[in-house]
């Protein structure tokens, strides 16, 4: 019996690790791209990634300028669109381009990118995968890492964290704001959503009506719980990630086909680098109280 019950428990550890697609591409696939920092959303029951993009010869994050999106129905099989958005086309947006977020409401998909690393600019199509159109002609806000939610009820809301830009207390903390319903101006003011102080890479999902947040503080990703959308201040509960390999974690969560994933980068592969990121994901479980086990990093076996 005790064997029967080691050989169960050891076909599920396998069943768990075993189906990663990691990374999502390969340096040998046609068209592959070095693609990092993604802000996975689900559309029309499909999973897209909207990354920024590492050039094959960069040696930092100046060179970031454009952005990529992968495109999946069942996690297993990816279209690379490559290179859909180059700000830098328009007049306004130059500078450093880090992580981006896409929403969509009312018929519109939007395209939230930073340039010089904190002036937050959009962009919109009418379809996940563009083409896009300018969707202002100037910032609508500064923050660090733009991450767009749009709650049940159609309210939407912008999270990043005050890395670089001077908002509120001092330090690098979890902040949040309304946006209008015309997704491109802000209603209201930033709120400090965390006690704690966070370095960048802030990211937010619904699970049970409990709203989850996480960033990056250090080397690790931790996250926070609250009963509303922008709470003061929400509960930090520990670590969901540890430091992602040769790469400084970026990372976002959906929901897909009734299984929860977590998505990020990490520079230990495809010939990468600290600054030659490519994109992962990992099966998310919760437990039984709606906190989070921690994630385990996997690759595809060979």
């Amino acid at each position: 019996m005790r064997k029967i019950s080691l050989v169960f428990f050891l076909i599920v550890i396998v069943s768990n690790f075993s189906n990663a697609q990691n990374p999502i591409l390969k340096k040998s696939d046609a068209g592959f791209i070095y693609a990092a920092d993604p802000a996975a959303e689900v559309f029309n029951d499909t999973v897209y990634v909207y990354t920024s993009r590492d050039v094959k010869n960069a040696v930092g994050y100046s060179t970031m300028q454009d952005y990529a999106v992968l495109e999946s129905t069942d996690l297993k099989k990816w279209k690379n669109h490559g290179v859909v958005l180059k700000p830098r086309e328009y007049s306004w947006a130059q500078g450093q381009m880090n992580a981006p977020d896409v929403a969509y409401k009312n018929g519109w998909y939007y395209f939230y990118f930073p340039y010089d690393k904190t002036h937050i600019g959009v962009a919109k199509s009418k379809t996940p995968t563009g083409p896009w159109q300018e969707a202002v002609s100037d910032k609508i806000t500064t923050i660090f890492d733009p991450t767009v939610f749009v709650d049940d009820d159609g309210q939407a809301y912008i999270y990043g964290n005050d890395h670089k830009v001077n908002i509120g207390e001092p330090g690098s903390h979890i902040m949040g704001a309304k946006l209008k319903d015309n997704m491109i101006e802000l209603d209201g003011p930033w709120v400090q959503l965390s006690k704690e102080k966070v370095n960048e890479a802030v990211h937010v999902f619904k699970r049970n009506n409990i709203y989850y947040f996480h960033a990056r503080v250090g080397k690790v990703t931790k996250y926070w719980m609250a009963d509303t959308p922008l709470p003061q201040y929400a509960t930090l509960k520990g670590e969901l990630a540890p430091d992602a390999p040769n790469a400084p974690n970026h990372t976002s969560v959906i929901e897909f086909k009734n299984n929860w994933y977590f998505f990020y980068h990490r520079g230990d592969i495809n010939n990468g680098s600290f600054h030659k990121r490519s994109t992962c994901f990992e099966k998310m479980t919760f437990r039984e109280d709606n906190t989070i086990m921690p994630i385990i990093y996997t690759l595809e076996k060979k």
